[in-house]
Protein backbone atom coordinates (compact mmCIF):
# COMPACT_ATOMS: atom_id res chain seq x y z
CA UNK A 1 0.00 0.00 0.00
CA UNK A 2 1.73 3.44 -0.98
CA UNK A 3 2.26 5.48 1.78
CA UNK A 4 1.89 9.46 1.48
CA UNK A 5 4.64 11.92 1.99
CA UNK A 6 4.55 13.89 4.81
CA UNK A 7 6.46 17.06 2.96
CA UNK A 8 5.17 17.18 -0.46
CA UNK A 9 6.95 19.42 -2.36
CA UNK A 10 5.07 22.22 -3.57
CA UNK A 11 4.51 22.69 -7.75
CA UNK A 12 4.82 26.03 -8.56
CA UNK A 13 3.26 27.41 -11.89
CA UNK A 14 6.18 29.96 -13.22
CA UNK A 15 3.95 31.71 -15.81
CA UNK A 16 1.25 32.78 -13.34
CA UNK A 17 4.77 33.51 -10.65
CA UNK A 18 6.12 36.23 -13.32
CA UNK A 19 2.25 37.60 -13.78
CA UNK A 20 2.10 38.41 -10.20
CA UNK A 21 5.87 39.51 -9.83
CA UNK A 22 5.17 42.30 -12.95
CA UNK A 23 1.88 42.90 -11.27
CA UNK A 24 3.32 43.89 -7.76
CA UNK A 25 6.08 45.96 -10.10
CA UNK A 26 3.63 48.26 -11.52
CA UNK A 27 1.68 48.72 -8.98
CA UNK A 28 4.91 49.51 -6.81
CA UNK A 29 6.27 51.70 -10.36
CA UNK A 30 2.64 53.75 -9.85
CA UNK A 31 3.59 54.26 -6.60
CA UNK A 32 6.97 55.63 -7.00
CA UNK A 33 6.43 57.61 -10.15
CA UNK A 34 4.32 60.94 -8.71
CA UNK A 35 7.08 60.97 -6.10
CA UNK A 36 9.85 60.81 -8.68
CA UNK A 37 8.49 63.31 -10.58
CA UNK A 38 7.60 65.42 -7.59
CA UNK A 39 11.01 65.15 -6.48
CA UNK A 40 12.35 66.33 -10.11
CA UNK A 41 10.26 68.82 -10.36
CA UNK A 42 11.58 70.80 -7.13
CA UNK A 43 15.02 69.83 -7.93
CA UNK A 44 14.00 71.95 -11.30
CA UNK A 45 12.44 74.60 -9.53
CA UNK A 46 15.29 75.31 -6.75
CA UNK A 47 17.80 75.43 -9.58
CA UNK A 48 16.00 77.74 -11.68
CA UNK A 49 15.29 79.65 -8.49
CA UNK A 50 18.83 79.94 -7.65
CA UNK A 51 19.94 80.59 -11.07
CA UNK A 52 17.30 83.69 -11.12
CA UNK A 53 18.61 84.68 -7.51
CA UNK A 54 22.24 84.39 -8.70
CA UNK A 55 21.90 86.88 -12.46
CA UNK A 56 19.75 89.18 -9.78
CA UNK A 57 23.18 89.20 -7.49
CA UNK A 58 24.97 90.07 -10.43
CA UNK A 59 22.78 93.09 -11.24
CA UNK A 60 23.51 94.43 -7.37
CA UNK A 61 20.54 93.03 -5.99
CA UNK A 62 20.08 92.50 -2.20
CA UNK A 63 19.41 89.08 -0.63
CA UNK A 64 16.04 90.27 -0.12
CA UNK A 65 15.33 91.46 -3.93
CA UNK A 66 16.70 88.39 -4.91
CA UNK A 67 14.59 85.98 -3.02
CA UNK A 68 11.62 88.34 -4.04
CA UNK A 69 12.87 87.80 -7.62
CA UNK A 70 12.83 83.95 -7.50
CA UNK A 71 9.69 84.33 -5.95
CA UNK A 72 8.11 86.62 -9.12
CA UNK A 73 9.64 83.95 -11.61
CA UNK A 74 9.62 80.40 -10.39
CA UNK A 75 6.88 81.08 -7.61
CA UNK A 76 4.57 82.70 -9.97
CA UNK A 77 5.29 80.39 -12.93
CA UNK A 78 4.10 77.54 -9.78
CA UNK A 79 1.39 79.39 -8.64
CA UNK A 80 -0.33 79.42 -12.63
CA UNK A 81 0.71 75.89 -12.90
CA UNK A 82 -0.99 74.89 -9.83
CA UNK A 83 -3.99 77.48 -10.89
CA UNK A 84 -4.41 76.10 -14.11
CA UNK A 85 -4.62 72.47 -13.41
CA UNK A 86 -6.93 72.69 -10.19
CA UNK A 87 -9.37 75.45 -10.59
CA UNK A 88 -12.69 75.00 -11.15
CA UNK A 89 -13.40 78.53 -11.94
CA UNK A 90 -13.11 78.71 -15.97
CA UNK A 91 -11.79 82.55 -16.38
CA UNK A 92 -9.56 82.02 -13.56
CA UNK A 93 -8.76 78.79 -15.02
CA UNK A 94 -7.82 80.54 -18.78
CA UNK A 95 -6.26 83.39 -17.69
CA UNK A 96 -3.49 81.20 -15.59
CA UNK A 97 -3.01 78.87 -18.54
CA UNK A 98 -2.24 82.40 -20.87
CA UNK A 99 0.10 83.78 -18.11
CA UNK A 100 1.67 80.30 -18.29
CA UNK A 101 2.48 80.44 -21.71
CA UNK A 102 4.28 83.68 -21.31
CA UNK A 103 5.64 83.18 -17.41
CA UNK A 104 7.61 79.94 -18.61
CA UNK A 105 9.58 81.73 -21.74
CA UNK A 106 10.26 84.49 -19.14
CA UNK A 107 12.03 82.41 -16.56
CA UNK A 108 13.72 80.26 -19.45
CA UNK A 109 15.05 83.49 -20.41
CA UNK A 110 16.54 84.70 -17.00
CA UNK A 111 18.16 81.30 -16.26
CA UNK A 112 19.74 81.28 -20.00
CA UNK A 113 20.85 85.30 -19.56
CA UNK A 114 22.68 83.72 -16.30
CA UNK A 115 24.64 81.21 -17.75
CA UNK A 116 25.28 83.59 -20.51
CA UNK A 117 26.89 85.90 -18.05
CA UNK A 118 28.82 83.47 -16.31
CA UNK A 119 30.51 82.07 -19.18
CA UNK A 120 31.69 85.41 -20.08
CA UNK A 121 28.95 85.94 -22.61
CA UNK A 122 28.11 90.17 -21.35
CA UNK A 123 27.18 91.15 -24.69
CA UNK A 124 24.90 88.97 -26.42
CA UNK A 125 21.60 89.33 -26.69
CA UNK A 126 20.24 87.05 -24.72
CA UNK A 127 21.97 88.69 -21.81
CA UNK A 128 20.65 91.85 -22.40
CA UNK A 129 17.26 90.29 -22.62
CA UNK A 130 17.87 89.13 -19.36
CA UNK A 131 18.91 92.29 -17.90
CA UNK A 132 15.90 93.64 -18.73
CA UNK A 133 13.93 91.75 -17.87
CA UNK A 134 15.15 91.55 -14.28
CA UNK A 135 14.74 95.22 -13.86
CA UNK A 136 10.54 94.69 -14.66
CA UNK A 137 10.35 91.66 -12.29
CA UNK A 138 8.51 93.80 -9.55
CA UNK A 139 6.19 95.25 -12.00
CA UNK A 140 5.60 91.89 -14.19
CA UNK A 141 4.49 90.31 -11.38
CA UNK A 142 2.10 92.39 -10.25
CA UNK A 143 -0.04 91.57 -13.50
CA UNK A 144 -0.67 88.04 -12.50
CA UNK A 145 -1.55 89.06 -9.22
CA UNK A 146 -3.87 92.03 -9.82
CA UNK A 147 -5.64 90.29 -13.37
CA UNK A 148 -6.44 87.01 -11.74
CA UNK A 149 -7.71 88.31 -8.20
CA UNK A 150 -10.25 90.01 -10.99
CA UNK A 151 -10.95 87.07 -13.11
CA UNK A 152 -11.85 85.18 -9.82
CA UNK A 153 -15.40 88.29 -9.60
CA UNK A 154 -16.61 87.11 -13.34
CA UNK A 155 -18.90 84.69 -13.50
CA UNK A 156 -18.37 81.12 -14.59
CA UNK A 157 -19.76 80.51 -18.45
CA UNK A 158 -18.15 76.80 -18.20
CA UNK A 159 -16.65 77.37 -21.38
CA UNK A 160 -12.90 76.94 -21.79
CA UNK A 161 -12.52 77.83 -25.46
CA UNK A 162 -14.74 81.33 -25.06
CA UNK A 163 -12.69 82.55 -22.02
CA UNK A 164 -9.53 81.65 -24.04
CA UNK A 165 -10.72 83.78 -26.78
CA UNK A 166 -11.62 86.71 -24.55
CA UNK A 167 -8.56 86.98 -22.79
CA UNK A 168 -6.55 86.69 -25.84
CA UNK A 169 -8.24 89.23 -27.35
CA UNK A 170 -8.05 91.51 -23.99
CA UNK A 171 -4.53 90.71 -23.93
CA UNK A 172 -3.94 91.59 -27.96
CA UNK A 173 -5.56 95.23 -27.58
CA UNK A 174 -3.45 95.82 -24.49
CA UNK A 175 0.15 94.98 -26.71
CA UNK A 176 -1.11 96.73 -29.43
CA UNK A 177 -1.67 99.46 -27.72
CA UNK A 178 1.29 99.63 -25.69
CA UNK A 179 3.18 99.04 -28.98
CA UNK A 180 1.47 102.23 -30.61
CA UNK A 181 2.03 104.23 -27.58
CA UNK A 182 5.67 103.36 -27.78
CA UNK A 183 5.92 104.23 -31.37
CA UNK A 184 4.11 107.49 -30.74
CA UNK A 185 6.52 108.85 -28.32
CA UNK A 186 9.74 107.38 -30.85
CA UNK A 187 8.03 109.17 -33.56
CA UNK A 188 8.00 112.62 -31.48
CA UNK A 189 11.60 111.99 -29.85
CA UNK A 190 12.83 111.38 -33.25
CA UNK A 191 11.63 114.92 -34.60
CA UNK A 192 13.05 116.65 -32.23
CA UNK A 193 10.05 116.90 -29.77
CA UNK A 194 11.14 116.71 -26.02
CA UNK A 195 10.02 113.41 -24.29
CA UNK A 196 7.39 114.99 -22.19
CA UNK A 197 5.22 116.47 -24.95
CA UNK A 198 5.94 113.17 -27.27
CA UNK A 199 4.45 111.51 -24.17
CA UNK A 200 1.48 113.82 -23.62
CA UNK A 201 0.65 113.47 -27.60
CA UNK A 202 0.97 109.57 -27.14
CA UNK A 203 -1.32 109.89 -23.92
CA UNK A 204 -3.85 112.00 -25.74
CA UNK A 205 -3.89 109.53 -29.08
CA UNK A 206 -4.30 106.54 -27.26
CA UNK A 207 -6.86 107.74 -25.03
CA UNK A 208 -9.06 109.33 -27.51
CA UNK A 209 -8.84 106.20 -29.62
CA UNK A 210 -10.14 103.97 -26.15
CA UNK A 211 -12.98 106.44 -25.96
CA UNK A 212 -13.92 105.84 -29.34
CA UNK A 213 -13.64 102.64 -29.27
CA UNK A 214 -15.98 102.11 -26.13
CA UNK A 215 -18.53 104.35 -27.66
CA UNK A 216 -18.36 102.53 -31.31
CA UNK A 217 -21.98 102.26 -32.35
CA UNK A 218 -23.90 104.35 -30.51
CA UNK A 219 -23.25 107.51 -32.84
CA UNK A 220 -21.88 107.73 -35.95
CA UNK A 221 -19.65 110.02 -34.86
CA UNK A 222 -17.96 107.62 -32.74
CA UNK A 223 -17.36 105.03 -35.72
CA UNK A 224 -15.95 108.24 -37.81
CA UNK A 225 -13.26 109.01 -35.26
CA UNK A 226 -12.29 105.31 -33.70
CA UNK A 227 -11.21 105.05 -37.85
CA UNK A 228 -9.80 108.55 -37.64
CA UNK A 229 -7.61 107.97 -34.86
CA UNK A 230 -7.20 104.31 -35.69
CA UNK A 231 -5.67 105.64 -38.71
CA UNK A 232 -3.06 108.01 -37.43
CA UNK A 233 -1.85 105.15 -35.37
CA UNK A 234 -1.57 103.07 -38.04
CA UNK A 235 0.65 105.71 -39.83
CA UNK A 236 2.65 106.74 -36.74
CA UNK A 237 3.40 102.93 -35.92
CA UNK A 238 4.30 102.37 -39.70
CA UNK A 239 6.47 105.55 -40.37
CA UNK A 240 8.38 104.94 -36.34
CA UNK A 241 9.50 101.01 -37.29
CA UNK A 242 10.73 101.85 -41.14
CA UNK A 243 12.52 104.73 -39.90
CA UNK A 244 13.72 102.29 -36.99
CA UNK A 245 14.94 99.26 -38.68
CA UNK A 246 16.16 101.25 -41.69
CA UNK A 247 13.78 100.54 -44.40
CA UNK A 248 12.70 102.88 -46.90
CA UNK A 249 9.91 104.84 -46.20
CA UNK A 250 7.44 107.08 -48.43
CA UNK A 251 7.75 110.81 -48.26
CA UNK A 252 4.28 111.28 -48.15
CA UNK A 253 3.76 108.87 -45.67
CA UNK A 254 6.29 111.08 -43.69
CA UNK A 255 3.87 114.21 -43.82
CA UNK A 256 1.01 112.92 -43.13
CA UNK A 257 1.89 111.11 -40.37
CA UNK A 258 3.47 114.32 -39.33
CA UNK A 259 0.83 116.57 -39.54
CA UNK A 260 -1.51 114.10 -38.10
CA UNK A 261 0.89 114.22 -35.29
CA UNK A 262 0.86 117.78 -34.41
CA UNK A 263 -3.38 117.79 -34.85
CA UNK A 264 -3.48 115.25 -32.20
CA UNK A 265 -3.97 117.36 -29.31
CA UNK A 266 -6.80 119.55 -31.13
CA UNK A 267 -8.47 116.52 -32.98
CA UNK A 268 -8.93 114.61 -29.32
CA UNK A 269 -10.31 117.97 -27.42
CA UNK A 270 -12.97 118.49 -31.05
CA UNK A 271 -14.22 114.96 -30.66
CA UNK A 272 -14.69 115.65 -26.48
CA UNK A 273 -16.42 118.56 -27.01
CA UNK A 274 -19.04 117.07 -30.18
CA UNK A 275 -19.63 113.54 -28.14
CA UNK A 276 -20.74 115.94 -25.65
CA UNK A 277 -23.44 117.87 -27.90
CA UNK A 278 -24.40 114.57 -29.58
CA UNK A 279 -26.56 111.83 -28.03
CA UNK A 280 -26.52 108.33 -28.84
CA UNK A 281 -29.56 106.33 -30.44
CA UNK A 282 -30.74 104.44 -26.99
CA UNK A 283 -30.75 107.84 -24.90
CA UNK A 284 -32.81 109.35 -28.10
CA UNK A 285 -35.10 106.84 -28.01
CA UNK A 286 -35.55 106.92 -24.24
CA UNK A 287 -36.21 110.46 -23.95
CA UNK A 288 -38.58 110.25 -27.21
CA UNK A 289 -41.85 112.33 -26.09
CA UNK A 290 -44.77 110.03 -25.34
CA UNK A 291 -47.56 112.33 -26.24
CA UNK A 292 -50.57 110.56 -28.08
CA UNK A 293 -50.24 111.95 -32.54
CA UNK A 294 -53.67 113.01 -33.88
CA UNK A 295 -53.97 109.76 -35.50
CA UNK A 296 -54.16 107.49 -31.98
CA UNK A 297 -56.86 109.93 -30.76
CA UNK A 298 -58.83 109.53 -34.18
CA UNK A 299 -58.01 105.41 -33.39
CA UNK A 300 -59.15 105.94 -29.94
CA UNK A 301 -62.32 107.68 -31.05
CA UNK A 302 -63.06 104.61 -33.28
CA UNK A 303 -62.67 102.26 -31.16
CA UNK A 304 -64.43 103.81 -28.12
CA UNK A 305 -68.05 102.88 -29.81
CA UNK A 306 -67.43 99.55 -30.10
CA UNK A 307 -66.10 98.89 -26.77
CA UNK A 308 -69.50 100.61 -25.59
CA UNK A 309 -71.24 98.30 -27.54
CA UNK A 310 -69.47 94.88 -25.94
CA UNK A 311 -70.33 96.42 -22.30
CA UNK A 312 -73.25 95.20 -20.78
CA UNK A 313 -76.54 97.24 -20.32
CA UNK A 314 -78.28 97.88 -16.78
CA UNK A 315 -81.30 99.48 -15.99
CA UNK A 316 -82.46 101.43 -12.62
CA UNK A 317 -84.15 98.64 -11.10
CA UNK A 318 -81.05 96.77 -10.83
CA UNK A 319 -81.77 94.17 -13.34
CA UNK A 320 -79.58 94.06 -16.24
CA UNK A 321 -81.53 95.30 -19.57
CA UNK A 322 -81.59 93.19 -23.04
CA UNK A 323 -78.88 92.68 -24.65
Amino acid sequence: MPTQNPNPTPSYDGPAAGRRIARYLIRIAYIIAPIVAALAALLVTLNAGATIARLLARLGADPVGQILGGAATVGVLGLLLTVGLLSQHTPTRALSLIYLVAWLPLTVALSAAEAALASGLATTALAQVGQTIATLLGGLALLPAVTLAVASRRPDSQDLRGELAHYLASTQKLVLLTATAGASVAFGVGRGIPVEVAAFTAIVLEVSFLLALARAGQHPLHSWALAAFGGVLAVVSVETLSVLSGLRTLAALATIGEMAYLLTPAAGLAYIVLAQLVQPASTRARIRPTQPTQADQVADQVAQPDQVADQPAYSLNGHGGPK
